[in-house]
């Protein structure tokens, strides 16, 4: 009796076994039984009534039992891990044997696969291009497992006016520059932020790509002929204000102002940073 064989598969119907590459593929007594019989009929369509005759002559067994022993067979021939469809349920009738899986037409094969594999693929080197380009810190960044690591985003200026978004400006440098000299605090470039911002990216979502710990932000504005500045700490997962301070100087000599009160918001934050360390 000539052996069967189907894909990576042979059964051999004198041994009543099924083969895959030459490895024998393990089912239960009646399940070999009912690949028999529709081996036996390939191409064809065996009813349902007609199969369970075969496979239980002397039982009485319902649908159930038969559908269980196609369940088992077809996971043994891989269809459900996207193999070939080799059983093909008819509906109300019974199942046919497929000798061959049903080809897709090659030049839509050749459209369609390939193109989202490209794409997929190509949306993947440039995930990873982006992170490496701007996110992965270079052999020259010494990251301790104890630094905080934090961006200021650009003070707001309350003056309608050039001179108070100057002002702004300049107090957010000066805050960049004491905080850099920190002991164990990393601070990311005012460049660096300006860019996201250009992008219309949120802050928030800046900080946790550039796995950063908190953002310092805050507000300028001159009143009396003080120089008064909002500044909060915010932790970049949660949003939360975690240190808010609000200060003022006079502008008498307005160098002065804006670089003693740099300092102490530095100080500050520094003093606030190391003690939710410890």
């Amino acid at each position: 009796m000539a052996n069967y064989e189907f894909g990576p598969y042979r059964y051999d119907p004198e041994q009543r076994q099924l083969f895959r590459q030459g490895q024998a593929v393990p089912l239960v007594p009646k399940a070999i039984d009912t690949l028999h019989v529709l081996l036996e009929h390939r191409g064809r369509i065996v009813e349902k009534a007609d199969l369970i005759s075969r496979v239980w002559p002397d039982t009485t067994v319902d649908e159930v039992g038969l559908a269980r022993n196609i369940s088992i067979l077809r996971k043994a021939l891989e269809e459900e891990a996207g193999g070939a469809p080799y059983i093909e349920t008819v509906p109300r009738r019974g199942y046919r044997f497929v000798p061959a899986a049903p080809e897709v037409p090659p030049a839509r094969a050749r459209r369609s696969l390939p193109r989202w594999a490209a794409v997929a693929s190509a949306a993947a080197v440039l995930a990873g291009f982006i992170y490496w380009q701007f996110y992965v810190p270079s052999r020259y960044v010494a990251r301790r497992g104890g630094d905080a690591s934090l961006a200021v985003v650009p003070f707001e200026t309350l003056d309608p006016d050039a001179q108070g978004a100057a002002l702004a400006r300049h107090v957010t440098d000066l805050l960049v520059t004491d905080l850099s000299k920190l002991e164990r605090v990393q601070v990311v470039s005012p460049s660096t932020v300006r860019r996201h911002q250009r992008v219309g990216m949120s802050m928030g979502l800046m900080g946790r790509l550039l796995g950063l710990d908190v953002l310092v932000e805050g507000a300028v504005r001159t009143s009396a002929g003080q120089l008064m500045i909002t500044t909060r700490l915010v932790d970049v997962h949660t949003g939360t204000v975690i240190w808010a301070d609000n200060s003022a100087r006079p502008l008498a000599d307005e160098e002065k102002a804006q670089t003693e009160a740099a300092d102490s918001i530095a100080a500050q934050i520094g003093l606030h940073l190391r003690h939710a360390k410890n």
